[in-house]
C-alpha cells in the first residue's frame, strides 16, 4: 500500500468518534412497520411471536441485563440449543450494548470454561442442559447473573428503568468463535458497524426479495452462520421457523418445508443433499415453496449441484467465507449455478465477490498475482471483523499487508470467479512437491461409491510425507472393504480409486494408501475431523517407525 501523500490536506485526518446505529434498531424499525406479522415460530416450545412481541422481549432482556450490572462492551455468554429465546437473546444482548459470546452448545464443559476465561462474561444465558457447566463456571469464581432459556423476561421490570442503548459504531457486539480446527477457538470481534454491514450484505446477496409473506427455516445451530442468517431476516420482516425436533431428520425436512411454506433456508451441502433426496419423486421443480436454499461451510460436488437443480429448480445460492468474515466473501447466485464450467482439476467455482467485498490473491511475498495464478485468498471490505479478542499474535499473522488472510489457496479467473484449490494448513510436501488435498478429494468424490473423502499427509522416512486417503463408502456400499490399499493395491475398490487418481493426477499426488471407515469423524461444528485423522494415521510412521 502506498504511503500517504504529505501534500494532501487529509494527511493527518482521523475519523471523529461518533454514535453508531445499535444493530437492534433494525428490529425496532421492522416491529413498527409490521408489528402484528409473525417473527418467530418455535412449535417445540409452543412459541409464536410477532415482531412487536419480539421487540418487546428484546427490550425486556436488555433492561434486565443492564439492571444486573452488565455494562457497555461487557460479554454475555449464550450457551443453548436452538430455541425461540435464543433469538430473543441475540437481539436483547445487542440492544443492551453488550457483546454476544455464543460458543457451540455441543462443546464440552472444559471447552466452554476455556472460552469463558477468554471473554470474561458479566452474565450468562444458558439452557438447563448445561447446568453442570454453570456450576463449574461458578466454581471458578463467576458471580454474575444466570438467566435460563425458557424463563427469560417477557416484559420490562418496572424497577429496571428506561435503559441507555446508545453505542459507538466501533463498540463490539458479537464474538464470533472460530471452529478451533487448528487449535483453541479464537473470538473474531464484530462491532455494530461490522455486523450491520454483514447483515445488509446477506440481505443484498443471498435473499434480496424475501418479505413478511415468506418464512425462513432454522436448521443449524444459531451460534454461528445460522444466527447471522436469522438476524438478517429482519430487513424483509421474514419469520424464522425453528425446525421441530431439534435434529435434522431427513424424514421430517419436507414436513417443515411444506407445512410452514418455507421460502428460504441456510444449510450445508450434506443437509441440502438430504433435502433433495427426500423430495417426493412425483413432484417437480415448481411444486415447492423454496425461493432460496443458501448453502455454505463446505464444497458441493458439481454432480450434487446438478441433481439439486434438476429436482428443485434454480433456487440454490452458495457462499464462501470464514468466521472472521461471517461467510461474506463470495456468492454464487441461482442463475450462475450449472453455468460456470469446472476447472482442469474438476473443481467448481464458489462464486464472485460479495457486495462491497474485495478478493485479493497474494503470493508468499505478499504480492498480488494475476488472474489464473494460484495464491492465498485474502479479503478486504466492511464485512471483515475488527480482529481477534486478546490475540495480538494472531492479528499480526491474519491481517498482514492490511488484508485478512483466509488460509485458503485458490485463484480468480478473468471474470472474477473464485476457484478454491486447497488450504495452506492442509498442504503437505511429498518428495519436495507441494500437494493440496482438495484436488484429490474432489476427484475421489466423483466415484459413485464414495460418500466422503479426506486426504492427509503423514510422515514418511523416504518421501518426507505421503498422502493417505480415508474413504467413507456411500450407503449400501460397505462391501468396498475396510483394509488399506498400499502400493501393492489390495482390493477391487482400492484398485479402482487408485486407477481413478492415476488417470488424472501427477504420480506424486496419488495417495500411497487408501483406508475405509464406516463413518467419517466430525468436529463439534460438523466439519470433517481432518486434524484428528492426520494424527491417527501419522502414529508410528516416518522416523518414528
Amino acid at each position: 500500500m502506498r504511503a500517504i501523500s504529505q501534500t494532501s490536506p487529509a494527511k493527518d485526518f482521523t475519523p471523529t468518534p461518533r454514535r453508531g446505529v445499535n444493530v437492534s434498531r433494525f428490529l425496532t424499525q421492522t416491529a413498527r412497520r409490521i408489528p402484528d406479522h409473525t417473527a418467530v415460530i418455535d412449535d417445540d416450545h409452543s412459541v409464536r411471536w410477532t415482531w412487536r412481541e419480539l421487540d418487546d422481549r428484546a427490550e425486556a432482556l436488555a433492561l434486565t441485563l443492564q439492571a444486573g450490572g452488565v455494562g457497555r462492551r461487557d460479554s454475555v455468554l449464550l450457551v443453548s440449543a436452538n430455541h425461540a429465546e435464543v433469538i430473543q437473546s441475540f437481539w436483547g444482548i445487542i440492544r443492551a450494548g453488550a457483546v454476544i459470546a455464543p460458543p457451540n452448545a455441543a462443546l464440552s464443559t472444559e471447552e466452554l470454561l476455556s472460552i469463558s476465561a477468554d471473554v470474561a462474561p458479566a452474565a450468562i444465558i444458558v439452557d438447563r442442559a448445561h447446568a453442570d457447566f454453570v456450576e463449574a463456571l461458578q466454581q471458578t469464581g463467576f458471580t454474575g447473573p444466570v438467566l435460563w432459556i425458557g424463563e427469560l423476561p417477557n416484559e420490562a421490570d418496572s424497577n429496571a428503568g428506561s435503559g441507555d442503548f446508545a453505542v459507538e459504531e466501533d463498540d463490539p457486539c458479537w464474538y464470533f468463535f472460530t471452529s478451533g480446527s487448528t487449535g483453541k477457538p479464537k473470538a473474531a470481534t464484530f462491532t455494530h458497524r461490522h455486523l450491520g454491514a454483514v447483515l445488509m450484505n446477506h440481505r443484498c446477496d443471498l435473499f434480496p426479495v424475501e418479505d413478511e409473506n415468506g418464512a425462513s427455516l432454522v436448521l443449524a445451530p444459531l451460534s454461528h452462520g445460522a444466527g447471522i442468517h436469522m438476524l438478517a431476516q429482519v430487513f424483509g420482516g421474514t419469520p424464522s421457523v425453528i425446525h421441530p425436533g431439534g435434529k435434522v431428520d431427513p424424514s421430517t425436512l419436507w414436513d417443515s418445508i411444506d407445512g410452514y411454506r418455507i421460502t428460504n433456508a441456510f444449510t450445508v451441502p450434506t443437509i441440502l443433499n438430504r433435502i433433495v433426496a427426500g423430495y417426493p419423486a412425483d413432484r417437480g421443480p415448481a411444486d415447492h415453496s423454496l425461493n432460496r436454499v443458501v448453502y455454505a461451510g463446505a464444497p458441493m460436488l458439481a454432480t450434487d449441484q446438478s441433481r439439486a437443480l434438476e429436482r428443485l429448480g434454480p433456487c440454490l445460492v452458495q457462499y464462501f467465507g470464514l468466521a472472521e468474515v461471517t461467510g461474506a466473501i463470495t456468492v454464487l447466485r441461482p442463475e450462475e449455478h450449472g453455468t460456470i464450467p469446472v476447472d482442469s482439476a474438476g473443481i467448481g467455482t464458489c462464486g464472485r465477490a460479495r457486495t462491497g467485498v474485495d478478493i485479493i490473491i497474494l503470493d508468499e511475498a505478499g504480492n498480488e498475482v494475476a488472474p489464473g495464478e494460484q495464491g492465498e485468498v485474502c479479503v478486504a471490505g466492511p464485512t471483515v471483523c475488527a480482529g481477534y479478542l486478546g490475540r495480538a499474535d494472531a492479528n499480526a499473522e491474519s491481517f498482514a499487508h492490511g488484508v485478512f488472510h483466509t488460509g485458503d489457496v485458490g485463484y480468480l479467473d478473468k471474470r472474477g470467479f473464485l476457484f478454491l484449490t486447497g488450504r495452506k494448513s492442509d498442504m503437505y510436501i511429498s518428495g519436495g512437491s507441494n500437494v493440496y488435498p482438495r484436488e484429490i478429494e474432489e476427484l475421489l468424490l466423483t466415484d459413485a461409491e464414495v460418500a466422503q473423502a479426506v486426504v492427509v499427509g503423514v510422515p514418511d522416512a523416504q518421501w518426507g510425507e505421503i498422502g493417505i486417503a480415508i474413504i467413507e463408502p456411500a450407503t449400501g456400499n460397505a462391501e468396498v472393504g475396510s483394509e488399506a490399499s498400499t502400493t501393492g493395491e489390495s482390493g477391487t475398490a482400492s484398485e479402482r480409486l487408485r486407477a481413478l487418481c492415476k488417470s488424472t493426477l501427477a504420480a506424486y499426488k496419488v495417495p500411497k494408501e487408501i483406508h475405509f471407515v464406516d463413518a467419517m469423524p466430525v468436529t463439534a461444528y460438523g466439519k470433517l475431523a481432518r486434524k484428528e485423522l492426520k494424527a491417527e494415521y501419522s502414529q508410528g510412521r516416518g522416523s518414528a517407525r
